[in-house]
């Protein structure tokens, strides 16, 4: 007499909480215009490319950013990663410095980018907090000529020493 087995026909749901689907989107949307942007042609009179640009953000979107940005630089070996960052008019000293190692430790520890091809800078002072993310082949300046306009710093208001850390920002729901 054969013994029968009762299989559980209950299929595995998984839920996911709105905030996670859509960061989700968010990532693979961004993946899809990081693709196309690797796709197209750079100009032949400027190297120095600019992959994105974000201001104050929550780390969730600046991890999906940087996500995007690693995956630009590992479909190019031959680029080097620049992040350029400035600080706002009212700024919290030395927040956007603590960006830039924070983006940079995320690009080389969490997604194995090499550390000679992830390079950092401080920028100066604009209007608002800027990071901004571009792609540079190798043998050509780091940096672009150009500068975008600057803020004294006798004209900066500083609200208060980050000098390690970044200012919480709340992802929006």
């Amino acid at each position: 007499m054969k013994s029968r087995r009762r299989v559980n026909s209950n299929v595995m749901r998984f839920s996911f909480s709105h905030r996670k689907i859509y960061s989700r989107i968010i990532c693979v949307s961004m993946m899809v215009l990081s693709l196309e942007v690797a796709n197209s042609k750079p100009h032949a009179s400027s190297p120095h490319r600019v992959f994105d640009e974000y201001g104050r953000i929550c780390w969730e979107n600046e991890q999906a950013r940087l996500d995007n940005f690693a995956v630009r630089l590992e479909m190019s070996p031959e680029m080097i990663g620049n992040i350029i960052v400035y600080d706002g008019r009212r700024a919290c000293r030395g927040e956007a410095i603590a960006r830039a190692v924070r983006a940079k430790r995320y690009l080389v520890g969490y997604r194995h980018i090499d550390p000679n091809r992830v390079l950092w800078r401080f920028g100066g002072y604009q209007e608002e907090l800027d990071t901004i993310l571009m792609d540079v082949p190798r043998g050509y300046p780091e940096w672009p000529a150009d500068e975008p306009i600057l803020i004294s710093p006798k004209d900066v208001v500083f609200i208060g020493n980050c000098d390690h850390r970044v200012r919480p920002t709340r992802c929006l729901r």
